[in-house]
């Protein structure tokens, strides 16, 4: 019973790390106002970063990760708390220089939130778990 479902999102998991990577660095036009899971990597740490899911890819990714601010980025909260980055222009400097990301388009809520902390849970990533409140 338990099989199946773990095999289903072992296979979407893989499907996504299989995904083209971008940089944050460039302006994606691949990177559509979709919903789905996304993970974050570090290049530079050669490390997972960050698992997270959205109603809109590109504003999430492009807009609150890449140029927002700590206030409306859990990731970028918990870059700047784990690097002790002062300010936003720190911790927007480093995700240009450093980090990457991977996305699926994903429309079903509850299959996104399932992706989502299987990704989280099976691959460790750092600041899922490591966040300050």
């Amino acid at each position: 019973m338990y099989e199946n479902v773990i095999s289903h999102y072992l296979t979407m998991m893989n499907k996504l790390l299989d995904r083209p990577r971008y940089r944050f660095s460039e302006d994606s036009e691949n990177v559509p106002p979709e919903p789905g899971v996304y993970v974050i990597h570090d290049e530079k740490e050669k490390a997972l970063l960050y698992s997270g899911r959205t109603k809109n890819l590109r504003r999430r990714l492009l807009g609150d990760h890449r140029r927002g601010n700590a206030k409306g980025s859990q990731f970028r909260r918990a870059l700047g708390q784990k690097l002790t980055l002062e300010s936003e222009m720190q911790i927007t400097r480093y995700i240009a220089e450093n980090c990457c990301f991977q996305f699926i388009i994903i429309k079903e809520l509850e299959e996104m939130i399932r992706l989502e902390h299987f990704t989280t849970a099976v691959l460790g990533s750092l600041l899922n778990t490591r966040l300050k409140r």
